[in-house]
């Protein structure tokens, strides 16, 4: 168990919630465009917190099966709201979570490459 891991995807997810109670009332308020990055910070945040967290607490799977497996975890979260579950379904999510997963995975390996 990697306790370093798990804090910084913890460490993630809390800036994500931050940011999603301060930055976006921000930009609604000020009717600001943003490119729909207000919309969607809990789904730039999700894959990579959720990937460090898990491969800190288990080691078990690679951080590509992690990546894949959270990745489409939040994709199936997020279509629940198209069956009213939860929320709205929004397809700027479903991009946010996608782009997020690839950039993650290739910024750690880049970096896990250097390291070792």
């Amino acid at each position: 168990m990697n306790k370093k891991l798990s804090l910084y995807g913890i460490l993630i997810g809390i800036v994500g919630l931050i940011l999603s109670h301060t930055y976006r009332p921000y930009i609604y308020s000020h009717n600001l465009f943003d490119f729909h990055i207000a919309d969607v910070i809990g789904s730039i945040v999700c894959v990579p917190s959720s990937v460090l967290f898990f491969l800190g607490m288990s080691p078990k799977y690679s951080v590509k099966k992690y990546t894949i497996y959270s990745t489409i975890i939040f994709i199936i979260y997020e279509l629940f709201g198209l069956m009213n579950i939860h929320g709205t379904f929004d397809i700027y999510d479903i991009i946010a979570i996608i782009i997020s997963a690839f950039c993650f995975y290739f910024i750690y390996t880049c970096l896990n490459k250097k390291l070792h």
